[in-house]
């Protein structure tokens, strides 16, 4: 069972080859064996799902229809929330809070048949590429336990390479699906902006109505079908939108990949990325064109810097609205200290966060230029591949504070938020995109790529992770760890 996919255990539980009985109290020995090591499951709901494992059984014998996921167990980022269980996102204001509904991707996962297990852990409020917090502490990366396995779905994706869960589901606003997904070796999508709907996901506070600009749902899984599954379950448009809207993605733009037309983007001097890392990325690429695809160096008519600027003018005001009078006042500071001309990654956060509306409208207006870009860019091209983040999994570090953090690329001190400029090249316009398994670093760490797509490309991000999962890019066997 810890060998198979999501998709086939659901196959073989359809056929009567195994219960959900069976794999639900595999999964649950999986993570009493193995989460005092990595801390990534940090609510449990074991009896109520294996009560639900025996009415599933009960259905599937009976004839009954069931859904795409009858039967599956399956754990889910603390962020959603479930009846029944805690959803504190290790604040310590929320700490006990019990959920009396369920968020509207939870509904569809139970709909579709999945059962859930327990939740994983985040950093505070999901807001580092860390994942520890005052209530549940540190989760800890399968591949190196000193390591960190990425944030806000750091626990997700920790408890996947571990094998603790066949699939989970994350958020992402800063690279909060794609990061872990990189760091842990496992499969993640990052839908288009609003495809899957973000009601009952904290943040925003709990029972809030309106939705993160930037923040999307979507799965984490260890292969192409479960995360295309995973998707295809929880993807439309909320009910609360009314009658007058459905979602219809398109299907892929390609097929073939004798007919697929990719960009590679990987070296550029405002955030560079590592040796090794680039060259692995550079080697995934050059197998589809191995196998008849078209691959050139590209990349959208802008410049990263630039867009990167706009990123944070969006996502420091979306963040900001939750800061405290006192973190207000911090932010004052730092703007009025720096040069007006100053672009460090501090001074664009402060700015960002004390935007005003007059401002972030001409900022609105940027973004949509950028956005004209990327349509020209996918006239030529089918998608673009770029890195994740520039370097594999940080070790542990708590005791810094976000700001003054630093990572090392190549030997030279980077700042700590190099970690979202490349992962803010598919959020600021809402675009798809997919993060693939490339391989291990020498470091032992490993390693992996984004597929960008055009808005509602989907479908066709999806396809091309395929096409290298194919030419034996995908996750390594569950992690063996001490």
């Amino acid at each position: 069972m810890l060998r198979m996919s999501a998709k086939n255990l659901v196959a073989n539980m359809r056929q009567g080859e195994l219960s959900s009985v069976e794999v639900t109290e595999f999964y649950i020995d999986q993570i009493k064996q193995h989460n005092d090591s990595i801390n990534a499951v940090i609510a449990q709901r074991f009896e109520e799902a294996l009560v639900q494992a025996h009415h599933a059984d009960e259905r599937a014998r009976a004839g009954e229809p069931i859904g795409a996921l009858h039967g599956l167990p399956m754990t889910i980022k603390d962020a959603y929330e479930v009846r029944g269980l805690t959803c504190e996102v290790g604040h310590l204001p929320y700490q006990g809070r019990v959920s009396t509904r369920d968020a509207v991707v939870v509904k569809r996962l139970r709909a579709a048949g999945a059962i859930i297990l327990g939740k994983t852990n985040t950093p505070l409020q999901c807001a580092d590429l860390q994942t520890y917090n005052a209530i549940h502490g540190t989760t800890n990366n399968p591949y190196n336990l000193a390591h960190t396995p990425g944030g806000s779905s750091g626990g997700a994706a920790a408890a996947l390479a571990a094998g603790m869960t066949p699939l989970e589901f994350g958020s992402d606003i800063g690279g909060s699906i794609r990061t872990p997904a990189h760091f842990c070796g496992v499969f993640g999508h990052k839908p288009t902006f609003g495809v899957i709907p973000q009601r009952g996901h904290v943040p925003p506070a709990h029972g809030a109505l309106t939705a993160s600009a930037l923040s999307v749902m979507g799965p984490l899984a260890r292969c192409v079908d479960d995360l295309a599954l995973a998707f295809d379950v929880t993807a439309g448009l909320d009910d609360q939108s009314g009658a007058g809207l459905r979602l219809s993605l398109p299907p892929a733009s390609v097929s073939n990949v004798r007919s697929l037309r990719v960009g590679v983007w990987l070296r550029d001097d405002y955030c560079p990325i590592d040796n090794e890392t680039c060259l692995g990325i550079e080697a995934a690429s050059r197998s589809l064109e191995a196998l008849g695809a078209t691959v050139h160096e590209a990349k959208p008519n802008f410049d990263l810097a630039w867009h990167h600027e706009t990123y944070l003018m969006h996502l420091s005001a979306i963040i900001g609205a939750g800061f405290s009078a006192q973190q207000v006042g911090m932010m004052q500071q730092v703007v009025d200290a720096a040069h007006r001309d100053d672009k460090s990654p501090n001074v664009l956060q402060a700015r960002g966060t004390l935007l005003r509306h007059r401002d972030w409208l001409i900022w609105n207006e940027i973004r949509e230029h950028l956005s004209q870009q990327w349509r020209a860019f996918f006239n030529d091209y089918d998608v673009l591949i770029c890195p994740v983040t520039p370097t594999t999994a940080m070790l542990h570090d708590q005791e810094t504070s976000y700001a003054a953090r630093t990572i090392k690329v190549n030997g030279e001190v980077r700042p700590y938020s190099d970690n979202v400029v490349w992962a803010g090249v598919a959020t600021l316009c809402g675009l798809p995109s997919t993060a693939v398994p490339v391989g291990r670093h020498s470091n032992g760490l490993p390693f992996g790529l984004q597929i960008v797509g055009p808005e509602y490309g989907d479908h066709t991000t999806l396809a091309v992770a395929r096409m290298l999962e194919e030419a034996g890019y995908g996750s390594a066997p569950v992690v063996s760890f001490a």
